[in-house]
């Protein structure tokens, strides 16, 4: 993303490898957890650092366990000349390329978040998204694990956030991820409700 004059941040969650050293080296701003928190402690911590920090209109998301490509990132950077306020990555043109058990979790998820919401969004899971910063300040956010992304989601459309969906490819080469299946499938699901509800 340096090569695209945007400005990086990177949350290490506890990693046993170079990861924050790479990072710096590439200039972007590290912050570290002494020991994994998850994912959402994760971009919980990379939020409050922003927040508090002089920041832009928008703060684009990505997961760091190679599943998306930086060099898509102009396709979001275009879409915030228009009036949404989040802009969510959708990988499901390429569907056929997911995992069978990762393709099942997020279509129960998406399921679950377009019931809850009212709203058809089709790739609820996908971490390469983009939201106004404004939007951000206005959230609280708790989740601690791979729910966060549900939870941001439940909050912006319960917000009445504007929304519009931005391909991006799918990309499931052998990257290795933390997610568990059936655990993080049915917490994602219990925070739907308990998100969705409160």
């Amino acid at each position: 993303l340096a090569p695209l004059g945007l400005p990086v941040t990177v949350v290490d969650d506890g990693s046993r490898d170079a990861t924050a050293s790479v990072a710096r080296r590439g200039g972007a701003v590290v912050l570290e957890h002494g020991r994994p928190r998850g994912k959402g402690a994760a971009l919980r911590s990379g939020l409050s650092w922003l927040l508090a920090a002089r920041c832009p209109p928008w703060i684009l998301f990505m997961d760091g366990d190679g599943q998306h490509l930086p060099s898509e990132a102009p396709r979001f950077l275009e879409a915030m000349a228009g009036g949404d306020d989040c802009l969510l990555g959708s990988r499901m043109a390429e569907a056929g390329l997911f995992p069978r058990h990762r393709l099942n979790s997020n279509r129960v998820s998406s399921l679950v978040v377009r019931v809850l919401s009212g709203q058809g969004v089709p790739d609820s899971q996908c971490g390469f998204r983009a939201f106004r910063t404004d939007l951000l300040r206005r959230m609280t956010l708790v989740s601690e694990g791979f729910d966060v992304e549900t939870e941001m989601l439940l909050k912006a459309l319960r917000m009445g956030a504007r929304w519009r969906v931005v391909p991006v490819s799918a990309v499931y080469a052998g990257e290795r991820s933390h997610y568990r299946t059936v655990a993080d499938t049915l917490r994602i699901a219990l925070a739907m409700v308990r998100h969705g509800l409160a």
